[in-house]
């Protein structure tokens, strides 16, 4: 019986061995070793662009081409908005984190604020910059001269009040409560 049991033990386990055998994979080389392709890092996308807009030249936006607008009533540099109450449900404030930015743009001339709600906005040159919540698509500038308060920037840091044609007029809310516009 002591046989028996040892035999059917080691048939198991020469059984085991070959069936090892034929499962393990091999390589076989049949010339040098191909180098893989170099990689290419990802394309860096610029969270603020120069865009031209036919009415006021060259303008800022954000990295998909969404108008950037300041605010008259800011003090620029103050660290403060003065967009409050109803006004950032128009005048949503953009917030990049970090700045990447091209010629002749420079990273250094942006910044950030916390706003009284606790939530970071970027500046340029000082002016909080916001989106105009009635911009639908790329290159939009419906917010041009709402209220006379808000315009777009020039990449200069020039604050852009005078088109370079002739703009639409903008109907704005002549209520005392402004809309909301601010």
């Amino acid at each position: 019986m002591k046989t028996r049991i040892f035999l059917i033990v080691l048939l198991l386990l020469a059984g085991a061995i070959l069936f090892a055998g034929c499962t393990q994979l091999r390589s076989y080389t049949t010339g040098p070793a191909a180098t893989p392709a170099p990689t290419t890092p990802a394309a860096v996308v610029d969270t603020v662009t120069v865009v031209s807009n036919p009415l006021y030249g060259q303008i800022l936006a954000d990295g998909n081409g969404r108008t950037l607008y300041y605010f008259l009533k800011d003090t620029p540099g103050s660290g403060l908005s003065a967009c409050s109450g109803t006004c950032p449900g128009n005048w949503p404030s953009f917030s990049a984190g970090k700045i990447q930015v091209s010629d002749p743009l420079r990273a250094s001339n942006f910044g950030t604020i916390t706003r009284s709600d606790g939530t970071s906005q970027t500046t340029f040159m000082g002016w909080p910059l916001y989106y105009y919540s009635g911009d639908t698509a790329p290159g939009d500038t419906k917010g041009y001269g709402i209220l006379s308060l808000w315009y777009v920037m020039a990449p200069n840091g020039v604050v852009t009040l005078a088109p370079t044609a002739t703009v639409p007029t903008t109907a704005a809310p002549t209520t005392a409560s402004s809309g909301g516009y601010y």
